[in-house]
C-alpha cells in the first residue's frame, strides 16, 4: 500500500498543471477555536441555528445560511478528530453553491480530512496541499505515513503546529517525530517530542515510548531501546505491536533473543493486531522465523495470510511457493526421523486439511506412509497410501492440479504392498483387480496382483490370469506361485511357456519345478525331457539325482498317489531346495 501510494505522490508532483485550470483556493480554518470549545454545547447550538429561518443571504435564504452552518458543524468535527462526521456534514453541501470564500473553507475542511487519512487518495491530497502554509504539518505527516522524503519539509510542519487543534496534533505528532528520526534531523525530533507532553493522551502512550526507543536504537544505546520497546509492547495500539516487532528485529540481529523466543513473541502477537501494514509485516517475520526454527504450523499458518493479504499476484505466490517448501522440508524431516510420529502424524493432518490440493504436495506426503510402512504399520500406511490417492484425485477434479497417472499408480502399488505386508492379501487383489486395463498395464502392479494370489491361496484365478503381457520375472513368480499352491497342471503350463519364450534364462531352479510338476501330473515325457535337457544348467550336485531318482522310479499314472510317489516329490523338494539355497549364495557373492 505504500508503495502505491508513493507511486501516486510522485505522479502528482511531476504532473504538468493542465492549461486554464484554477488553482485550489485555501480558505482559513480556527481549528484551535473549534477544538478548544465544548463538542456537545457547540454542536447543538449550530443544530439549533440551522432548523431557524436562513436570514444571511436575503436572494437565497434557503440556501446560504444552512451552508455556512453545516461548514461549521464540518471545522468543529474536524477540529475534535471526528473525521466521519465531519465528512458526513460536508456532504450536506453542493460546492458549486457557495460564494468563494465558503468554497476555499470547504476545500481546506476537505484537504484536511484526505491529509488526515491513509487511502489511495493521499497522494493527490498532498499534491493538491503544495503551498498551503496552514496544512503544513498535516501535509508532511500524511507524506510521513507514505515513507516519502520530508526532510526539507519538517521545520515548516513544526512552524504549523500552533495552528491546527490540539486533537489533530496529538493525533499527527507520532507521524511527525518518527520523520524527523528518519530524517536524523535531531533539532525538530526533540522540539517535537516536547510537544508530546502538552498531550494527556500521547504522554504516556505507547507511540511515544515507541518513539523514543527508536530514538535510543538509532543512536546506538540498545539496551535503552529495548527497554523501551518493551515498556510500549504492554499497550494495545499498534505502537504496541510495532513495539513488539522491534523487540524480535533488535534481539535476533544482536543475538540476544534466542529464536525460539522470537517465533514465541510473533505467535503471541499475531491476534493482537491485525489489518494493516505493520500486521502484514508480523505475519512475514512470523514465516520466516517459525520455517527456520522448524515450527511448520505456524510457519504455513502465516504464509497462508500472506497469501490471502497480498497486494499483489506475485507476491502470493512468493508466498505460496515458500509453503510449499515448508512442506517439503517437514515431510523430509518426518521421513529421516527428525520429527516424532505424533508430530509427524498430526502435521500431516494439518498439512492436508489446508494444503492437500496444492500442486505437488502430495508427491512430498508421500514420505508419511512409506515411513509408516517401513516400520511396520501396515494398516496405517495401506489407510494413508489411499487417503493421498483420493486427495490427488479430487484435485485433479476441482482443477487444483494436473492428475498425475505415474502418482497415482505409484499410491495404488504402494497400498496394495501396505496389504500385503499386513497380510491382507484378499484385500490386495480386490484392490489391484479394481483397476482393471490400467493393472493389465503396469508390469510392477502384475507382480504384486500375483502375489496377492499367491498369498490369497486364490490359485484357480492365478491360473486364468493373462500373461502375454507379463516380463520374465512376473511369469515366473506366478509359475511359482502356482506350483506352491499345488496347482500342478497350470504350473506346468506355466513353467513350459516360460521355457518356450525365455529359453537362455530358464534356470535350474525352474527346470526343477518343471519336472516336478509334470512328475506330478504323471506327464512322464516331460520329465525325460527336462532330465536330458537340463543338466548342462547347472554344475552343482543333485540334478542327476533327482533325475534319475524321478525317472528310474517313474510310476504308472495309476499309481501316482500311492506312498511311493508322496516319498519321491519329498525327496525331488529337498533336492529342489538345497541346490537352489546353494545357487543363491553363489549369486550373493
Amino acid at each position: 500500500m505504500r508503495i502505491l501510494c508513493s507511486i501516486l505522490v510522485v505522479s502528482w508532483l511531476l504532473a504538468a498543471p493542465v492549461a486554464g485550470q484554477p488553482a485550489i483556493a485555501f480558505g482559513d480554518l480556527n481549528l484551535p477555536k473549534w477544538g478548544a470549545r465544548d463538542l456537545l454545547i457547540e454542536r447543538r447550538a449550530l443544530m439549533v441555528a440551522l432548523s431557524a429561518p436562513a436570514v444571511a443571504d436575503q436572494e437565497q435564504p434557503e440556501k446560504a445560511a444552512p451552508a455556512g452552518i453545516y461548514l461549521d458543524l464540518a471545522e468543529l468535527h474536524l477540529a475534535q478528530m471526528l473525521r466521519a462526521e465531519a465528512s458526513d456534514y460536508l456532504l450536506a453541501i453542493k460546492p458549486e453553491e457557495l460564494d468563494a470564500p465558503s468554497l476555499a473553507r470547504y476545500h481546506s475542511i476537505r484537504l484536511s480530512l484526505d491529509l488526515l487519512g491513509y487511502d489511495a487518495d493521499l497522494g493527490s491530497a498532498i499534491a493538491q496541499s503544495e503551498g498551503w502554509s496552514q496544512g503544513a504539518a498535516l501535509r508532511v505527516a500524511a507524506m510521513a505515513r507514505m515513507d516519502s522524503d520530508v526532510a526539507n519539509e519538517l521545520p515548516a510542519a513544526v512552524a504549523g503546529l500552533p495552528t491546527l487543534s490540539n486533537a489533530i496534533a496529538a493525533a499527527i505528532l507520532p507521524d511527525l517525530l518518527e520523520a524527523a528520526l528518519a530524517a536524523d534531523n535531531w533539532d525538530a525530533a526533540k522540539e517535537l517530542a516536547s510537544y508530546f507532553s502538552d498531550h494527556p493522551e500521547l504522554r504516556d502512550s505507547a507511540a511515544y515510548r515507541f518513539l523514543l526507543a527508536r530514538a535510543s536504537e538509532l543512536s546506538g544505546d540498545l539496551l535503552t531501546a529495548f527497554d523501551g520497546y518493551a515498556e510500549a509492547a504492554q499497550g494495545r495500539d499498534v505502537y504496541a505491536h510495532r513495539a513488539r516487532l522491534a523487540i524480535v528485529e533488535l534481539g535476533l540481529r544482536t543475538e540476544t533473543l534466542p529464536l525460539q523466543d522470537a517465533v514465541a513473541l510473533l505467535k503471541a502477537a499475531r491476534w493482537s493486531w491485525s489489518g494493516d501494514a505493520f500486521a502484514k509485516q508480523g505475519t512475514a517475520l512470523l514465516a520466516q522465523y517459525a520455517a527456520e526454527l522448524g515450527d511448520m504450523q505456524a510457519a504455513l499458518w502465516a504464509l497462508q495470510r500472506v497469501m490471502t493479504t497480498a497486494d499483489a499476484p506475485a507476491e502470493a505466490e512468493q508466498a505460496r511457493q515458500h509453503a510449499l517448501s515448508v512442506i517439503s522440508d517437514f515431510y523430509r524431516a518426518g521421513a529421516a526421523g527428525d520429527v516424532s510420529l505424533d508430530a509427524f502424524l498430526d502435521g500431516h493432518a494439518a498439512i492436508m486439511t489446508r494444503w492437500g490440493l496444492e500442486e505437488g504436495v502430495v508427491e512430498s506426503a508421500f514420505a508419511l506412509p512409506q515411513s509408516l510402512l517401513d516400520t511396520g504399520m501396515t494398516a496405517l500406511a495401506a489407510r494413508e497410501f489411499q487417503g493421498l490417492r483420493a486427495v490427488a484425485e479430487r484435485a485433479d477434479s476441482m482443477g487444483q492440479s494436473v492428475l498425475d497417472p505415474a502418482l497415482i499408480n505409484r499410491l495404488r502399488r504402494s497400498e496394495a504392498e501396505a496389504l500385503l505386508a499386513g497380510g491382507q492379501a484378499d484385500a490386495a487383489v480386490d484392490l489391484l483387480i479394481s483397476f482393471g486395463d490400467q493393472q493389465e498395464a503396469d508390469p510392477q502392479m502384475k507382480r504384486l496382483l500375483i502375489q496377492a494370489l499367491s498369498k490369497a491361496g486364490r490359485s484357480d484365478e492365478l491360473a486364468e490370469l493373462r500373461v502375454l503381457a507379463l516380463d520374465i520375472d512376473s511369469r515366473r513368480g506366478r509359475a511359482v506361485a502356482l506350483y506352491e499352491s499345488g496347482n500342478w497342471s497350470a504350473a506346468q503350463q506355466a513353467l513350459d511357456g516360460l521355457w518356450k519364450t525365455y529359453p537362455a534364462q530358464f534356470t535350474f531352479a525352474d527346470a526343477t519345478r518343471l519336472t516336478l510338476a509334470a512328475y506330478q501330473m504323471g506327464d512322464m515325457d516331460t520329465v525325460r525331457r527336462t532330465a536330458t535337457a537340463f543338466p548342462s544348467l547347472t554344475d552343482l550336485p543333485g540334478w542327476e539325482e533327482l533325475a534319475t531318482g524321478l525317472l528310474e522310479g517313474a510310476p504308472d499314472a495309476a499309481l501316482l498317489s500311492t506312498e511311493m510317489m508322496r516319498l519321491s516329490m519329498d525327496n525331488a523338494d529337498r533336492v529342489l531346495n538345497t541346490v537352489t539355497e546353494v545357487r543363491e549364495g553363489l549369486v550373493d557373492q
